[in-house]
């Protein structure tokens, strides 16, 4: 039986017809359900841990900042069994961006599982409980990003988030593993409205012209961190967000996934 401390709260929107929810930090108990490979070969040489210092919540912010001066390229390729993705990360939420590359760096998200699968709304992975999983955790720390939200990037369809706590989190600061891609459906005027109403916000024209077209999950913009956008590979992201799951959003069969960083 898997245990979830975090309880992921289903809001039920009357008005509009959508239901959807909070891509909040994942703490899952049970290993995969299907054994199954990493989509391409992970055994390349970890790099030197040595480089790196155990990261908590008094030393994280001050090493991104450092690691962030340093990255040539905010490109990357997350690839599963449906194919690849290819994302291109913010310069502007540098610790979020640099926290991502360096996990990829680190060799951490290839081979992890997507653990939440909620059709036109979000596929979420990074933060699964398997062994291996949580012993690269235990390598490289425990703590929470600062929030960089941004009014400028928005949960539209294909945005890169950060998933958080709710509770006893007021600054919003971010999950170090946890993260979420934006899969999302379009609205029309009278749905954004009722969503501005239900959530005391307010959707500018243009951004309403972006979920009216493109799509996403509006209800999330100013709670979550976006740092990153998907640039080629939206069908891929679509075959992955129909992963059959159970009651839980859990995939019935294991998502694996690879990340590696390319060249700008």
């Amino acid at each position: 039986m898997r245990l979830k401390p975090f309880i992921f709260l289903l809001l039920i929107f009357a008005l509009t017809g959508c239901e959807s929810g909070r891509p909040e930090d994942q703490a899952n108990t049970e290993t995969e359900k299907v054994a199954q490979p990493a989509p391409a070969d992970t055994s390349k040489a970890e790099p030197a841990e040595e480089n790196f210092p155990y990261l908590n919540n008094e030393n994280a912010e001050a090493f991104l900042r450092e690691y962030a001066e340093k990255i040539n390229s905010r490109k990357i390729a997350l690839t599963t069994r449906y194919g690849t993705l290819k994302i291109r990360l913010f310069e502007d939420t540098p610790l979020h961006t640099a926290n991502f590359l360096m996990m990829i760096e680190r060799n951490y998200f290839t081979g992890t599982e997507f653990t939440r699968i909620v059709e036109d709304f979000v596929v979420q992975g990074g933060n699964s409980e398997r062994e291996s999983d949580e012993i690269k955790r235990l390598v490289i720390g425990n703590y929470l990003i600062p929030s960089e939200i941004n009014d400028r990037h928005i949960h539209r369809k294909g945005a890169l988030a950060m998933a958080r706590r709710y509770e006893n989190n007021p600054e919003k600061k971010s999950s170090a593993y946890d993260f979420y891609l934006v899969a999302g459906r379009t609205f029309n005027d009278a749905q954004l409205t009722a969503l501005e109403n239900q959530h005391e916000m307010t959707f500018p024209e243009w951004r309403r012209k972006v979920y009216r077209t493109a799509g996403g999950a509006p209800h999330l913009d100013g709670q979550h961190t976006v740092f990153g956008m998907v640039t080629e590979g939206f069908e891929v992201l679509e075959r992955m967000a129909k992963t059959p799951t159970d009651e839980s959003d859990w995939p019935l069969e294991s998502l694996i996934m690879e990340m590696t960083v390319l060249d700008e």
